[in-house]
């Protein structure tokens, strides 16, 4: 970990407000590209964002060092996304039908694409696909923590993701992208 952003964690934890400030605005932008995978709009992904950074404050003091402070903070940001979304919205997940048809050989979005156009056609997948989608595979959260932290099943976790990456191909096909 940087020197700085020990003595940044440090003043965090004190509750100097500047520190917090310097600590927002150094993974502001960071944090802000999770919450927008999640979110419907730049607005809702703001007021994630605005979520995540409390919880990041309130937990930096349980922080280990034993991972770069940025991807522990990717984590909690990420809850703040799956909390919120659980909150605020209903999820509605479909059941298991043709698996097998969904599963096919298209794990990954070819890499000539840059961010922003994958983030645009993953904000057009429906609220459970894109939820389970982020989770798994950009996220990297197993089927079996995904249907802890969204009260489905394991497999009902699998049928989405398999789903989205179906409807991930369906938008790419229709958009001449593959």
């Amino acid at each position: 970990m940087e020197e700085q952003d020990d003595k940044l964690i440090k003043d965090c934890i004190a509750g100097k407000r500047k520190a917090q400030f310097q600590l927002y605005q150094k993974y502001e932008n960071r944090m802000y590209g999770i919450c927008l995978r999640y979110a419907k709009d730049k607005e809702e992904a703001m007021d994630i964002l605005q979520e995540g950074f409390i919880r990041i404050f309130k937990g930096l003091h349980s922080y280990k060092k034993k991972s770069p402070l940025k991807n522990w903070m990717d984590r909690v940001m990420a809850n703040a996304a799956i909390r919120f979304i659980s909150k605020n919205k209903k999820i509605v997940f479909q059941e298991n039908q043709d698996l097998e048809k969904l599963m096919k050989p298209y794990d990954s979005v070819n890499q000539q694409y840059n961010a922003n156009e994958i983030l645009f056609f993953i904000n057009q997948l429906p609220i459970g696909y894109k939820t389970v989608f982020n989770m798994f595979a950009i996220e990297g959260y197993s089927h079996k923590e995904i249907g802890e932290k969204l009260n489905i099943s394991e497999g009902t976790s699998r049928s989405q993701y398999a789903r989205a990456k179906k409807a991930m191909q369906n938008i790419l096909e229709k958009n001449k992208m593959i």
